[in-house]
Formats: structure tokens, sequence, C-alpha cells
């Protein structure tokens, strides 16, 4: 299964997740900077319907050959989606801290919801090795971990490089690179 993270968004220093930001780099330029193989995938492709990852996907294979899945987006910060990071309040961004996956966003969800909505659809998906997911850090984090049958709490830090092809290494210990010899 080869596992896609959208482009890195314009604006630094603010949090997003639900909401889609604009990217630094067009869609049509990180679709150009995969591996060119990533298009000759014979397995189905998924996709989060934000447009960072859609507009992604989209460049890679045409959208036919595209399913959009609602569990695969990025977590949803709620009342915090597009503020400052500098402008939520300290306490709160304590409390997250403390409790990392199952604090909830104020209006939003936690880490653990998140994990619980991917997989659901991971389950009863049928996801093959010849997969390709295009989606986000938080989703493609709980993907693995539902993959590697582990809890949430082994991957939900994974380094997730923006604008990348990645498959769960064969120890099972984070991502690599994908290339067309994996």
């Amino acid at each position: 299964m080869i596992l896609i993270r959208h482009g890195a968004p314009a604006e630094n220093g603010v949090c997003y997740g639900h909401s889609d930001p604009a990217l630094a780099v067009p869609a049509e330029a990180t679709a150009r900077s995969l591996p060119p193989t990533l298009a000759e995938q014979a397995g189905a492709w998924y996709c989060s319907p934000s447009s960072r990852c859609l507009e992604v996907a989209q460049r890679l294979v045409p959208a036919k050959q595209l399913t959009t899945v609602d569990a695969l987006r990025e977590l949803n910060f709620g009342d915090w989606e597009q503020q400052p990071w500098s402008a939520i309040e300290h306490s709160a961004l304590d409390a997250w801290a403390e409790r990392p996956l199952d604090f909830r966003m104020p209006g939003g969800e936690s880490a653990r919801d998140l994990f619980n909505r991917v997989e659901a659809w991971a389950t009863g998906a049928g996801i093959k090795e010849g997969d390709v997911i295009v989606a986000h850090a938080g989703s493609l984090r709980a993907l693995a971990a539902v993959m590697l049958e582990q809890p949430f709490e082994r991957t939900w830090q994974w380094p997730v490089p923006y604008g990348t092809a990645l498959i769960i290494n064969s120890r099972g210990t984070g991502f690599d690179l994908w290339d067309r010899d994996d």
C-alpha cells in the first residue's frame, strides 16, 4: 500500500485540519514531484475529499479511478480551525498536550475519534497491498496503526513529510519513502 500526503500549506502557524488552506506549492507541482510510476499502480485509489488531497490525486490518475473517503479527512480542530496557534488559549493547548489522543478539540474531535473513523472505514474497505491512499498525516498515522494491528499510541507521532509517497516500513516502526522497487 502506498500512502501519499498532500503538499505543505502556504501559511505557517495556523491550526487547520478539516479546513482547506491554500498550499505553498500548487497541487500539480506536488504531483510532478512524486514518482511517475505511481500512476501505474493497479490497485484502488482512495482519497480524502479535502481539496489539498483531491487535487494532487486527480493529477496522478483520472477522477473516475478515485474513491473519495470522508473517513480519511484530517482531525477536526473545531473552534480552533484557521486560528493562529498563538491565539489559542495556553491552558487548552496544555490540556491537549497532557492527553494528546483523548483531548477533544472544542467543537471538534479527538485524535482517538479520528482513529476510530479511519479504523471503521479501513476494516470494511478491503484495502489491498497495491492500493494508494492520498490523505493527511493524522489519517495516514491512524491507517498505519490499523494495518499493523497496533495501538494508535504507537504510530500517532510518526513523521509524515508533505508531498511524499510512503510505505509502512517492514519493521513496523515508521514510514519509508516509496519507490518503484518496493
